[in-house]
């Protein structure tokens, strides 16, 4: 009764959550539908707002380019009038320009002239009214010359020595501007209107025949947040109302043309706004209908399956988190064994491997059963073997296999057979884990009875598994010692290079590279021997950690150091450098630094180098001021020499030399160099005077043919500066004559990026 109460609950749960989905994807369809109406309604709107302007800026184009050619006729008549001679000459120079179809003049005495007539309109118009209006165009009127007419008139006064002697008029017929833009409306696949804002009467009308007026639509229904007294006093907006003609909704955009005070309308209708989503619409309704079908159909399945999956990654991830704090509590192997048994219903789990692991969980009340002593190493083998052959046919890293003691197993391995029968194990499922070392493990189950549930398990987690084993071997007692120093305590290059991968994704804000060199290694290792050299490095990489105590300090060589700050500002890093030196007085022990800063790291292998050539040249200075005085203390011989650093000094030179083939210090201003190290193809005085000419030779005959134009754009010393300005370094890689590969890099010595005159000139070997 109670299977049956529980299939029914489990039924009417699955009736629910197809009810649910479909509720929700009919929810999500309506909210896909209302946004693509919303997009396309807010598309439209944008769209007739550019069309608008677009036509708004044509007509305010045509019509003042009239009123210009207007202008240019009231000159004339100007003109004609103060030479005392009629206007006939301009009426017979006049052809239709522009919307203009014909001109006329009006006279202080009420008289109307055209070309073929003229016309008293004393009583109807008012000279002096219109005179005072000066320049102005009118909305849609009656000719005065043919009353059964409507036109617009631009007007321009006609003014001779201060003086309106009469008022020169263009005539624009509205069927002529209408039909103009009513091809544009067309284009558009719009309805425009333009009218004039006093009047209300419609100047261009692409609807009605003759033209209608503003006033019309003020019987209109409009839409929630539109009407009829904004359309009517708001000089641009966008309205929407419901047309006489097809009921639809009519989206419009009005705006006001201002130099003429005239109104624009452009118009669509909703079938034209939404023809589009309305056809995108029809297909989500069409593949709802499918989906809802698909989900009623296959909701059940996928419940089932889900429930089945879940239990199996709850499982999985527990196992997982076991695994992953096994270095903290080594019982939590037991623990995962025991899970794998549990859920795989299975009499025992175990797990060996071919370095001799050996992990096997079994309930207590089961303990005779327990495999041990020679039979346990008996049942590894075989599982090794099985592991082996399955391995050779698939080659994958991890593989599943099942071994049952069936008729097959006995005909091709009678005494695996016998052995598994003799010990009541009617099934072995195990996973199999072959690393490129041909290191195998295996993590495996005992007479299981959950076979699939079973096998994706130990496929899930048996690499992880072999994994937690490893590093609990071997992980703790060789991490530290692979990437720490053993003398000094601090990071090694090993830390180093995997270091700089990490640091060259993070790019932080800020980054200082920091290169340390021991000066004077050599004479005091060889003065007072090693163990003095060890106290020496021993004391300085202690210094380096108390004074940039939470950044990465790496020894990178003998007597070489080097330090990454992330997100410190400058100043402190200064600061910091000169507690580092401070601390180092008292033991009378000194360094050469060199330091490289970025508010952008694009390039920490470039900031190594960079600080490292900035070392080398404080080192290069150190040995040169330690020999000055040397050679001032003997001032009263006949002879300079060195008396320390010779050594140290040759060292240093040696150890550049392994990488750079050159370094020298060039004045972009004067064009002379100073060698810092200078190579025997390059030139041999201690200063050039003319370092352009010298690096012409070398190109010419050192620089692989290939590589001349490349090499030789470094002449350009504007162009260095230009690049340096801009926050580059100047670097180009290219080849020797005899297949090496040089990089050459120009560094800025000055302070001021701006105005650069010093600069580092770096031939390093690639």
């Amino acid at each position: 009764m109670a299977i049956t109460y529980e299939r029914k609950k489990r039924k009417q749960n699955n009736i629910l959550y197809t009810i649910i989905a479909a509720v929700l994807i009919c929810a999500v369809f309506l909210g896909m539908v209302m946004s693509f109406y919303f997009e396309a309604e807010k598309e439209a709107y944008e769209m007739l707002h550019i069309q608008t302007k677009q036509i708004k800026d044509d007509l305010t184009l045509q019509l003042k380019s009239d009123k210009e050619n207007l202008t240019t006729m009231a000159n004339f008549a100007a003109k004609l009038y103060a030479d005392g001679e009629s206007y006939s000459r301009m009426f017979d120079s006049f052809k239709p320009i522009g919307l203009f179809s014909r001109i006329g003049i009006l006279n202080p005495d009420g008289t109307f002239i055209t070309k073929d007539e003229t016309v008293d309109l004393s009583d109807r118009l008012s000279f002096w009214d219109e005179a005072a209006l000066g320049d102005h165009i009118t909305g849609r009127t009656f000719s005065y010359s043919r009353p059964d007419e409507e036109v617009v008139r631009s007007a321009v006064p006609i003014n001779v020595n201060g003086q309106t002697v009469g008022m020169m008029y263009g005539i624009i017929k509205i069927d002529a501007i209408n039909e103009k833009y009513n091809a544009k409306a067309k284009e558009l696949d719009a309805q425009l209107f333009v009218y004039d804002k006093v009047t209300g009467k419609f100047v261009i009308d692409t609807i009605n025949n003759p033209p209608g007026e503003l006033s019309q639509l003020k019987t209109r229904k409009y839409n929630k947040g539109y009407s009829y007294e904004a359309l009517a006093t708001a000089d641009k907006g966008y309205t929407s109302f419901k047309s006489i003609r097809t009921g639809e909704d009519l989206y419009t955009h009005y705006s006001t043309i201002e130099d003429f005070n005239w109104g624009i309308m452009l118009a669509r209708y909703e079938t034209q706004v939404f023809a589009k989503t309305r056809r995108t619409a029809k297909i989500l309704l069409t593949v709802f209908a499918m989906i809802i079908l698909i989900i009623a159909v296959y909701l059940q399945l996928l419940l089932k399956s889900e429930k089945n999956k879940t239990k199996l990654n709850a499982e999985s991830s527990a196992i997982r988190k076991l695994l992953l704090e096994v270095n903290e509590q080594y019982t939590n192997i037991t623990e995962a064994m025991r899970c794998i048994k549990k859920f795989a219903a299975a009499r025992s789990a175990f797990f060996t491997d071919t370095d001799g692991e050996d992990f096997c969980y079994i309930e207590p009340s089961l303990k005779e059963k327990l495999l041990t002593g020679e039979e346990r190493k008996y049942f590894y083998s075989e599982i090794f073997k099985y592991a082996a052959k399955l391995h050779n046919i698939n080659h994958a890293s991890i593989s599943f296999m099942q071994i049952i003691p069936n008729v097959h197993l006995k005909d091709t391995n009678a005494d695996l057979y016998r052995f598994l029968c003799r010990h009541d194990i009617k099934e072995i499922s195990f996973a199999i884990i072959t690393d490129k070392n041909n290191h195998v493990s295996v993590l495996g189950t005992v007479n299981t009875k959950k076979s699939s549930a079973a096998r994706i398990l130990l496929e899930d987690v048996a690499v992880c598994f072999s994994i937690a084993i490893y590093n609990k071997k071997h992980l703790n007692k060789t991490e530290v010692a692979a990437t720490t120093d053993s003398l000094t305590g601090v990071l090694n290059r090993v830390a180093y290079k995997k270091d700089i991968l990490v640091l060259n994704e993070e790019k932080p804000e800020e980054v200082t590279c920091i290169y340390i060199d021991v000066n004077e290694l050599h004479i005091r290792n060889n003065k007072y021997g090693h163990a003095a050299g060890d106290e020496m490095l021993i004391y300085i990489a202690n210094s380096l950690k108390e004074t940039f105590f939470g950044h990465s300090i790496y020894r990178m060589g003998g007597d070489e150091f080097l330090v990454f700050t992330k997100n410190t500002r400058q100043e402190a890093v200064k600061q910091n450098i000169e507690t580092f030196i401070g601390q180092l007085k008292p033991k009378e022990y000194n360094v050469a630094i060199g330091t490289s800063y970025r508010t952008c790291n694009s390039n920490c292998e470039e900031m190594v180098r960079e600080a490292e050539i900035r070392m080398y040249e404080a080192k290069a200075k150190y040995y040169q001021n330690k020999a000055e005085k040397s050679a001032a203390k003997d001032e009263d011989k006949s002879y300079t020499y060195l008396k320390t650093g010779i050594r140290e000094i040759d060292t240093m030179i040696s150890v550049l030399k392994e990488n750079y083939n050159g370094i020298y210090r060039v004045s972009l201003d004067n064009d002379r160099a100073s060698r810092i190290l200078m190579p025997s193809y390059l030139g041999y005085g201690e200063k050039e005077e003319n370092f352009s000419k010298l690096l012409t030779k070398y190109i010419d005959d050192t620089v692989h043919p290939d590589c001349h134009r490349a090499v030789i754009s470094f002449l350009n010393y504007e162009a260095i500066k230009r690049q340096i300005s801009e926050g580059k370094i100047p670097s180009i890689t290219y080849a020797k004559t005899n297949g090496e590969m040089l990089t050459l890099s120009v560094y800025n010595l000055d302070g001021d990026n701006d105005n650069v005159k010093d600069t580092l000139w770096v031939f390093a070997k690639n």
